[in-house]
């Protein structure tokens, strides 16, 4: 175990973001925005929108086979680190789907059994704690999904979030340090970020002041608060 005093420590070196909206409001169109070369794993099939970006490559997981490909693709990842400033996966919504799949194709039933669930949320805190340590910029993706809150006076609200199984979720968001949702805002129908959490959306960054951005700045850590 190595020591670190807390004043050498800088808080935006390097980041991980976790990204979601709703499919299609443009999260992986977001990662054109990267600076430097661009490593991404296309979990959902939907990086066709990154053609003619000559800084990003893709690689695309193969639906009957996620388990394995995604361990391979880590081992891409750490191999080539030092020729990648960005490592991406898109998305984690699609891939906990994905996953469960693939073990229920091996039950009687040909569903997910229990014991894969809490399996799968053993492995994905893993896997996020895994590709954190990298040395480069991880960003993830996740679709858009909501919960029922209730407030100690009895009120209920829903909370936007990002769609990941509800028992490990908070785990997640806990261990990346910037938890941004993309929206479009109707009038000026820019697309921007919120960074701050409210009853009506989970979000958070640690590693500026920002509460909002517009889309194309989400990876400037460090740039002042925008309009969204």
């Amino acid at each position: 175990m190595q020591l670190k005093n807390a004043g050498d420590i800088k808080r935006n070196e390097r980041f991980n973001i976790l990204i979601y909206a709703e499919p299609g409001a443009g999260k992986t169109s977001t990662l054109q925005y990267l600076t430097g070369k661009t490593l991404v794993l296309d979990i959902d099939g939907t990086s066709r929108v990154l053609s003619g970006l000559t800084d990003i490559d893709v690689a695309e997981i193969n639906p009957e086979n996620v388990s394995k490909d995604m361990l391979d693709f880590y081992a891409l990842a750490k191999s080539k680190i030092k020729e990648y400033d960005n490592i991406v996966l898109d998305n984690l919504s699609h891939y906990q789907k994905l996953w469960l799949m693939e073990k229920g194709r091996n039950t009687k039933s040909g569903q997910p059994e229990l014991q894969h669930y809490g399996i799968f949320d053993t492995h994905l805190i893993d896997l996020i704690s895994t590709f954190n340590s990298l040395e480069a910029n991880v960003v993830y993706t996740a679709w858009e999904g909501t919960r029922q809150i209730q407030l100690e006076s009895g009120q209920l609200y829903n909370q936007f979030l990002p769609d990941i199984r509800d028992k490990v979720v908070n785990h997640i968001m806990g261990i990346v340090p910037v938890v941004a949702r993309l929206v479009r805002n109707p009038e000026t129908k820019q697309r921007g970020f919120i960074l701050q959490k409210s009853n009506g959306t989970f979000a958070k960054n640690q590693l500026d002041d920002r509460e909002g951005c517009l889309q194309e700045n989400i990876f400037n850590i460090g740039s002042e608060d925008e309009t969204v």
